[in-house]
């Protein structure tokens, strides 16, 4: 779409790289020499992140928040208007196949915010089971909405400054509807905005006039999410794992009945653990750690470093591991190799199962 080339030839003046998606939608990765810029944007500013190559699906009708509800883990019936949460589509052996984010826009529709990439799989899934449900589902990319996000402390004051009431989801700009929720990353402000097309490029140009606004990528939002202490589907964890071990405790309903996956994590939850369990570290600035290396305890590999940010806290870099369920539990410290000291200290994820 034209609006996609538009969008991306601001990426393309700060020398940005850009992934291509579904659809030609690109997603801005990293821009030159300006990593410690765009966190510093984030964190006491405010941070742009096109996420146009998100698949918005929309799912309207009298069965589609019942049938929603037995395709997801998490309790979409329990969403009000205008709330918004995080969810997962898994498989029938309980291991996740795609991570979501799930919007109640209006008394019977519910939006389905997909990772950039998985669009096309999820709505695959969604209509291959829907079959008699008095539901319809209309993909909003193909001419309607696209997502961008507001991350920052001045996030909420800069959409304020566009005439957004920040208690209501759905609002007029240049006569057309911006649907935004507030969504934080960890503590962190974040504002979800879908965006219609026709005013899209207007938006971004407004959002990146006001003082201390611009643009960010997925590495800067990368570095933030490592310091909150949030795993990413396809970095952190995947489609070989379940939901407990990717410490994804706010993903899941352990109360609202029958959904595919189900009957694993219940059995999990009551009468078991999972074998491996992400966790979060602290690793020292002398560590010269990697992201992707081996970690051990008493000789033996129990783990691998799944992320690991390159900012300093109090001397320190976070990171966020895969490791052994025992080991995590313990709260053991860990090393870098069979042969050297333990110097890695770990702890459990915020949103971790117990």
């Amino acid at each position: 779409m034209e609006i996609y080339k538009k969008i991306d030839a601001l990426h393309l003046k700060l020398r940005c790289n850009i992934q291509e998606f579904e659809g030609g939608a690109g997603l801005p990765t990293s821009y030159s020499d300006r990593l410690a810029e765009e966190i510093n944007l984030l964190l006491h500013g405010c941070g742009l992140f096109d996420l146009k190559a998100c698949w918005l699906i929309a799912l309207n009708g009298t069965d589609a928040g019942i049938f929603l509800q037995g395709m997801v883990t998490s309790d979409v019936l329990q969403l009000e208007i205008g709330q918004i949460q995080s969810s997962l589509i898994c498989g029938n052996k309980g291991k996740i196949l795609h991570h979501l984010e799930i919007f109640r826009s209006q008394e019977q529709e519910w939006i389905v915010i997909c990772d950039p990439g998985e669009g096309r799989a999820v709505g695959t899934i969604l209509d291959n089971f829907h079959v008699r449900e008095d539901l319809e589902m209309r993909l909003l990319n193909s001419g309607e909405m696209l997502r961008i996000d507001l991350l920052g402390p001045d996030a909420g004051k800069n959409l304020e400054k566009l005439g957004c009431d920040l208690q209501k989801t759905n609002w007029k700009f240049e006569d057309f509807s911006i649907l935004t929720v507030k969504f934080n990353l960890g503590k962190l402000p974040r504002f979800i905005n879908l965006v219609h097309i026709n005013v899209l490029e207007n938006f971004v140009a407004k959002i990146l006039n006001k003082e201390n606004a611009d643009l960010t990528g997925l590495e800067a939002f990368d570095e933030i999410r490592i310091l909150e202490g949030i795993p990413r589907f396809g970095v952190d964890y995947s489609t070989g794992n379940f939901p407990q071990e990717a410490g994804l405790g706010d993903h899941i309903s352990f109360k609202k009945g029958c959904y595919i996956g189900q009957e694993p994590h219940a059995r999990m939850y009551h009468r078991g653990h999972p074998n491996w369990l992400s966790v979060w570290l602290k690793l020292p600035e002398k560590s010269e750690a990697s992201s992707g290396d081996a970690l051990f305890h008493n000789a033996k590999e129990i783990g691998k470093i799944t992320s690991l940010g390159s900012y300093l806290t109090n001397g320190n870099f976070l990171g966020i591991a895969m490791i052994r369920q025992e080991l995590a539990e313990e709260k053991t410290t860990l090393a870098l190799a069979a042969d050297s000291l333990p110097m890695i200290e770990q702890k459990a994820l915020p949103t971790t199962i117990r």
